[in-house]
């Protein structure tokens, strides 16, 4: 049996280098230099943004493969399992930092959260910036500005770095809500992003539509509608399909049976666990963890 996958803090990447527990900027090509030896897959204590300015390959986000390009920013949150398989000509700007580096600096603790990209929902983890020319540039001038700020150790420009992270993040919020608030109307996509909330907060005891629909104050048959529009899924498939990610993310982790797996997941037995997994994956639990510990 393999062990399970690592979950990494800031502090223990290289707590000795950068000593500011709350964050840690990097150039890609340094920090794979530096941490050759960083497990993969693995997880985060901490979120983490990744800005890829050349280079290529793939990057792998809750069992979801990107591909990584020029002009692709990911957004990770801690529940995340993720693994890169980047070229030897890949670079970019990595920046992690803890929920309590901006939770103290700003009067909404929860702030972060309201962005679709740190919801936990692969989906929305990466984003391709190439195809619009200013935003890329604009992009580019922020991150660049972060790593020098960093780079000055002075608490005044750790500030500046909160306010420029704060800006790359409502900047790529507005465009990756964009497109989708105009085609499906704003009110739609706000009941949407509820109903996504939602099923991050109850998926394990709330399985039906019809469940979130009243929590929603609208019918089941809206609920439907609307998440067919916005993403091309009934309501039910959003439901399950977060169930299955955290039956994956929990199988990857051996220290965990499959009976205990199902229990968490608040099935009634192994076997029904087993149903409704092999009906999603075309695979048994058992042979989904068997394939990913090859």
């Amino acid at each position: 049996m393999t062990k399970a996958i690592p979950t990494y803090s800031i502090c223990s990447l290289d707590g000795h280098v950068h000593p500011q527990k709350d964050l840690a900027v990097y150039r890609l090509s340094d920090f794979m230099t530096a941490h050759a030896d960083v497990r993969f897959p693995h997880r985060h204590s901490f979120y983490q943004v990744l800005f890829i300015t050349s280079g290529g390959g793939e990057h792998i986000i809750d069992f979801e493969s990107y591909p990584v390009k020029e002009g692709m920013l990911f957004l990770l949150s801690p529940p995340q399992v993720h693994e890169w398989r980047f070229n030897e000509h890949t670079d970019g700007i990595l920046v992690n930092f803890n929920e309590h580096f901006f939770s103290s600096f700003l009067a909404n603790a929860g702030y972060l959260k309201e962005f679709r990209f740190f919801s936990g929902n692969s989906a929305h983890s990466g984003i391709d910036l190439s195809g619009n020319r200013n935003t890329l540039l604009s992009m580019n001038t922020l991150f660049d500005r972060i790593v020098t700020e960093y780079a000055a150790c002075d608490d005044c420009r750790t500030d500046l770095v909160r306010a420029l992270l704060l800006q790359a993040f409502i900047e790529t919020n507005y465009l990756q809500n964009l497109a989708v608030s105009s085609h499906a109307g704003k009110n739609n996509f706000l009941i949407f992003k509820n109903f996504e909330k939602l099923i991050a907060a109850h998926f394990k005891s709330r399985r039906l539509p019809k469940e979130y629909a009243r929590l929603l104050f609208i019918t089941p048959n809206h609920l439907n509608a609307l998440c067919k529009q916005i993403a091309g899924k009934p309501a039910g498939e959003l439901i399950r399909d977060r169930i299955i990610l955290e039956a994956k993310r929990l199988l990857v982790n051996s220290e965990l049976n499959i009976g205990e797996i199902a229990l968490a997941l608040n099935f009634e037995d192994n076997s029904y666990f087993t149903r409704f997994f092999r009906k999603a994956e075309n695979l048994t639990p058992e042979e989904f963890r068997k394939l990913k510990q090859r």
